[in-house]
């Protein structure tokens, strides 16, 4: 091979374009000519013809096992079909642009798959997103005292703070100070949910942290089920003049009392009571969403991010040093995952392969229009999860006028809709199965790799 990676070739396998992002199986119609395959299918097409069994240059049902062949025939072995090549239904509406430039239409085919070059055989599943979500809460036996202010000092750091602001987000915000009572013999001690509401009104106004943290505060009734959350950032944005005291009555009187009915999130409701519930807690879940553009203005080099936000909240003096004895304890439900499959990166390798097929992508949205290279947004929709296959094979170059063995190396990538957002594609066993099977024959050891 020239250089130590392979020739990227994409094959959109997503469905009709009357239905994007549809599931959709393989065209597995036995004996159809290439020319009938459906636009946005891809079908295995037979090299060579097998008596009663292929046609060459047709497509081959791989719902049916590659040993076993038509009832009657000859099982099929790797010598009677050496080789296959794949195929994808074009999805241009149009065949031909202009008096001189045509054939858009034909269906779109790999290099001749020899199963013995084959080096990998692997699936790709989509993962899910995970939010980052960070707890404060009292630590057991502590208590939160009057007269005294707490400082809750909030990092955000990862790329998405990086774009927002050239730099990681900080903010460090001190709690109301509650006055202690009058009498010397009564108890300092006060509703630790006075601080976390005080913390939480000030993150949900925080024109800059709002952006990245959604404010939510828990907790559990002594003797209770579940755990009630109460939205903070909704309730300001329905109460935008109100203040944290007022935030702090809500906890208390629950939604009754407010124009705004959606505080409780479970449907375990219990009241809140200070004195008789546990575990109360401002969670911090990392929520920051990206400016997206739609497919008219698309850009193959626009940005589409690749990491979550990461929350680091601390309890710090008031001169910012956090190691001072706490009274706040702080833990993760789930660390920030990025979710992966997205269309993002496949509809770039897709514009990219139909370049290399001298499809010519152009930027300006009415040229393209006028050119039929929209079809592909119909195809693959950027926000939406894909499972891929990949095959990784080379073609050997018998015939090389240096006298050196060389031979070229091919990935094809197959893009499959998920049968459900963020997990694998449910149709396509028996394309596993079948190639499987095929790779099997050739002796080469190679057999499917699930990877996410």
């Amino acid at each position: 091979m020239y250089f130590n990676h392979a020739y990227q070739k994409t094959l959109i396998n997503t469905g009709s374009g009357s239905n994007p992002g549809g599931v959709a199986n393989f065209f597995t119609t036995a004996g159809a000519a290439t020319t009938a395959i459906t636009a946005g299918r891809v079908a295995v097409v037979a090299s060579l013809t097998v008596p009663s069994q292929f046609t060459a240059n047709t497509v081959i049902d791989t719902t049916v096992a590659f040993a076993i062949g038509a009832p009657g025939a000859t099982p099929i072995t790797i010598q009677k079909l050496p080789m296959i090549y794949l195929a994808q239904g074009s999805i241009n509406t149009v065949d031909k642009l202009g008096p001189f430039a045509g054939g858009y239409q034909e269906s779109v085919k790999t290099k001749g798959i020899n199963p013995k070059y084959v080096s990998r055989f692997f699936r790709v599943d989509p993962s899910c997103p995970l939010n980052e979500i960070a707890n404060v809460c009292l630590c057991d036996g502590a208590a939160a005292q009057c007269g005294t202010s707490y400082y809750l000092r909030i990092d955000v750091k990862g790329s998405p703070a990086l774009r927002f602001l050239t730099h990681n987000a900080y903010r460090t915000y001190a709690s109301n100070n509650v006055c202690c009572p009058l009498d010397p013999n009564a108890s300092t001690e006060i509703d630790p949910m006075q601080v976390q509401t005080s913390w939480a009104w000030q993150i949900a106004r925080d024109p800059i942290m709002s952006n990245f943290i959604a404010p939510v505060l828990t907790w559990s009734v002594t003797g209770g089920t579940g755990t009630t959350t109460f939205d903070v950032a909704a309730w300001y944005a329905a109460n935008p003049t109100l203040v944290d005291t007022d935030l702090y009555t809500a906890i208390q009187n629950e939604a009754a009392d407010y124009p705004y009915t959606g505080n409780d999130l479970t449907s375990v409701e219990e009241d809140y009571e200070p004195g008789n519930t546990t575990a109360q807690c401002i969670k911090l879940i990392g929520a920051y969403v990206d400016t997206q553009f739609g497919t008219c203005s698309f850009h193959p080099q626009d940005f589409y991010e690749l990491a979550p936000v990461k929350i680091y909240p601390s309890i710090t003096d008031q001169q910012g040093d956090p190691c001072v004895d706490q009274i706040w304890c702080t833990s993760y439900d789930e660390y920030g995952v990025q979710g992966s499959g997205y269309g993002h990166k496949l509809l770039r390798d897709a514009i990219l392969f139909r370049r290399y097929m001298q499809e010519q992508y152009v930027y300006d949205p009415r040229l393209r229009e006028v050119m039929n290279q929209d079809q592909v947004y119909n195809y693959i929709v950027g926000t939406s999860f894909y499972t891929t296959y990949g095959i990784l094979h080379s073609v050997p170059r018998f015939n090389n006028p240096t006298s050196t063995f060389d031979n070229d190396q091919y990935l094809v990538t197959i893009v499959m809709p998920p049968a459900e957002s963020c997990s694998g594609n449910s149709d396509v066993t028996t394309f596993e199965n079948w190639m499987n099977a095929y790779l099997a024959a050739a002796g080469n050891g190679v057999q499917l790799e699930v990877l996410s």
